[in-house]
């Protein structure tokens, strides 16, 4: 019997804010118009509690949701392509 043991890699939006040195909040507007406009699949929306009110951002994972961060990321900083 093998016991397997697989990590599914993901990148949220959070992350991906970091990464390009943009708002999150423009990071998401972007998602959002990318999903809209049918480029992307609809992310899964997760929550970060916060000491105020929570802070909701998307997570891309797997296959697919590689694909879509890349597009993201091209999106908002065309100098990776």
């Amino acid at each position: 019997m093998q016991l397997s043991t697989q990590v599914t890699a993901t990148m949220s939006s959070l992350e991906i804010s970091e990464i390009v040195g943009k708002r999150h909040d423009n990071v998401k507007r972007t998602i959002d118009t990318l999903v809209c406009r049918g480029v992307i699949a609809s992310p899964q929306i997760e929550e970060k509690p916060t000491a105020g009110r929570p802070t909701s951002f998307y997570v891309f994972s797997g296959e697919a949701g590689k694909r879509d961060s890349i597009v993201v990321v091209a999106q908002l900083y065309p100098e990776f392509t």
